[in-house]
């Protein structure tokens, strides 16, 4: 890692049907590129059913084969807006590459996937996404904190990357970068959790009806368009979640 560069963690999201398939091999991959970066693994329950007590053994067992991974799990199924939240707010850093699980990380010639990240994060220290995707990014905590964090009302999987774009822009008048980079490959499996009612692909229907009937307004006049299909503007004010992590990160060293 450059000298200049601060440090990161890593946060990584998954559940019970990608634990084999796509878990197992990208927590290997990142730590033979980067042994000891911090790793949290943000570990979603079931929609319907009870946790799978053979997958909670198997996954945790995993991990503890690893130094510095420290697993988050939930019981039952909770939106990937608190999955990210909560990574951000476990990892010990300012800073974290938020990743789905259903990645490759590559290396060839001597290079790997973290020396690029790396490159790039010594450029770009805020919040930016990698190849245009919010699959992979890198989330500044105090950027969070200003712009506020991912929307909890969306409570299953989807809108949540636009709402948050849209809300960055508002703030800094702004968009979120995008920096292209290689030696990351993006399987985008349409393996979920059975349990919720979908939209598009893994998308929750909750969620895209809840942006598009209740949070946001198309508008003709003004507006911003961001991610979504139209121009909108937020019809439905924000409630302040976890409003006293800033006091904590001004703070926590002074204990």
């Amino acid at each position: 890692m450059p000298e200049q560069l601060a440090p990161y963690s890593v946060v990584i999201t998954t559940f019970d049907k990608r634990f084999e398939p796509f878990l197992v091999p990208l927590l290997a991959q990142i730590k033979e590129q980067r042994p000891h970066i911090e790793v949290i693994v943000v570990i979603n329950g079931p929609a319907r059913g009870v946790f799978d007590e053979a997958y909670r053994a198997n996954i945790l067992s995993y991990l503890a084969r690893f130094p510095k991974v420290f697993p988050t799990m939930f019981p039952s199924f909770q939106s990937l807006a608190k999955l990210w939240n909560r990574g951000a707010l476990t990892a010990s850093h300012d800073h974290a590459l938020i990743l789905n699980d259903d990645l490759e990380l590559k290396s060839e010639n001597g290079t790997c996937f973290f020396d690029h990240l790396e490159a790039a994060m010594a450029t770009h220290p805020g919040t930016f996404k990698i190849n245009g995707s919010f699959s992979h990014f890198t989330l500044d905590k105090r950027e969070l904190i200003e712009v506020g964090f991912f929307d909890e009302r969306l409570l299953g999987l989807g809108e949540e990357d636009g709402d948050f774009y849209w809300r960055f822009y508002k703030k800094f008048k702004k968009e979120i970068a995008s920096v292209d980079m290689g030696l990351i490959d993006n399987v985008q499996s349409d393996l979920a959790d059975d349990g919720y009612t979908k939209g598009i692909r893994t998308a929750s229907k909750f969620n895209r009806e809840f942006i598009q009937n209740e949070k946001y307004k198309t508008t003709l006049i003004g507006g911003y368009r961001g991610m979504f299909d139209k121009k909108v503007n937020q019809a439905l004010e924000d409630e302040k979640q976890y409003p006293y992590e800033l006091f904590y990160l001004e703070n926590k060293n002074k204990l």
